[in-house]
C-alpha cells in the first residue's frame, strides 16, 4: 500500500512539474510570437513610410517637371506669341494705337513691336477676312475691309470703322468746321451715306448752315482717336501724323 501511495505522488509531482514545463514553454511562445507582430507593425510602418517617401518624391519629381520656365520655348514661338498680344490689343483697343502705347503697356521694345505689326499687316492683307488692319500716320487700327462695310455697318457700335467712312471722317477732322456740301464735292455722292453713318455714331455732329450743314468732329472721336479736343491741336497732330503739307 504505502508503496502504491509513494508511487501516486511521485506521479502527480511529474505531472505537476510537466504542467510547469509547459506552461513556461507556453509563455515563451506567446512573447516570441509577441515580438514577431511587434517588429512585423514595425516594418510594415516602415515600409508604408518608404512608400510614402516615394510618393512624395514622384509629386516633386512631377512638380519640377513642371516649373520648368517657358525659355525652353523657341525665338518663333515666343515671336508668335507676341504678335498674337499685339492684335489682341488693337481687337481690343476699338480704337488705333501707336508702337509707343504698345511698347510700354506691353513692356516689348519698339522695334520689336514696329516688327510686329509690319507682319500682320502683310498677315491680313494676304488673308481671306473681311478684318484688315491700316496704318494711319503713325498708329495702327483693326478695320472693316471696304467691300464688307456695307453689310457690316449696321452692326458697329463705334468700334472699328471701315475705311472708307474713316477717310471721309480724316477730311472732316482735318478741315473742321467743314460744309457738308463740301465733303460731297471731295468724297463722292457716296459721302451721304458716311455722314449719315458718322452722325449716328457720335463721330460727328452737324449744325444748320444755310442749305447745307456744318460738321465737326465730336469728343468721342478725340477719345476714340488718342487726340486732343482742342480742335486746332488736333488739326496738327493729325497733319504731322499723317505727312500732309499744312498748306494743303
Amino acid at each position: 500500500m504505502n508503496k502504491n501511495n509513494d508511487d501516486s505522488e511521485n506521479n502527480d509531482l511529474i505531472d505537476i512539474e510537466t504542467s510547469h514545463e509547459e506552461e513556461q514553454d507556453f509563455q515563451e511562445k506567446k512573447t516570441v510570437e509577441n515580438n514577431e507582430l511587434s517588429q512585423g507593425g514595425n516594418l510594415n510602418e516602415e515600409s508604408i513610410q518608404n512608400d510614402n517617401d516615394d510618393t512624395v518624391d514622384i509629386e516633386n519629381d512631377e512638380q519640377e517637371k513642371e516649373e520648368i520656365p517657358s525659355e525652353e520655348q523657341s525665338d518663333e514661338e515666343m515671336s508668335d506669341i507676341y504678335r498674337n498680344l499685339v492684335e489682341g490689343a488693337l481687337y481690343a483697343a476699338g480704337k488705333s494705337l501707336s508702337i509707343e502705347e504698345i511698347s510700354t503697356k506691353m513692356n516689348i521694345s519698339k522695334v520689336e513691336i514696329e516688327k510686329l505689326l509690319n507682319e500682320l499687316l502683310e498677315i491680313y492683307n494676304n488673308r481671306s477676312s473681311a478684318i484688315t488692319i491700316i496704318k494711319i500716320g503713325e498708329k495702327y487700327q483693326m478695320q472693316i475691309k471696304s467691300e464688307y462695310s456695307d453689310k457690316i455697318s449696321q452692326f458697329a457700335q463705334g468700334g472699328a470703322i471701315s475705311e472708307k467712312y474713316l477717310r471721309t471722317l480724316t477730311i472732316i477732322a482735318l478741315k473742321q468746321p467743314i460744309l457738308k456740301s463740301i465733303v460731297i464735292k471731295i468724297r463722292g455722292s457716296g459721302a451721304y451715306e458716311h455722314i449719315k453713318y458718322l452722325e449716328e455714331n457720335g463721330f460727328i455732329v452737324g449744325i444748320k448752315k444755310g442749305r447745307s450743314a456744318e460738321l465737326s468732329t465730336t469728343d468721342k472721336y478725340a477719345e476714340m482717336f488718342g487726340l486732343p479736343r482742342d480742335k486746332q491741336e488736333m488739326k496738327k497732330i493729325m497733319v504731322g501724323q499723317l505727312g500732309i503739307d499744312q498748306k494743303s
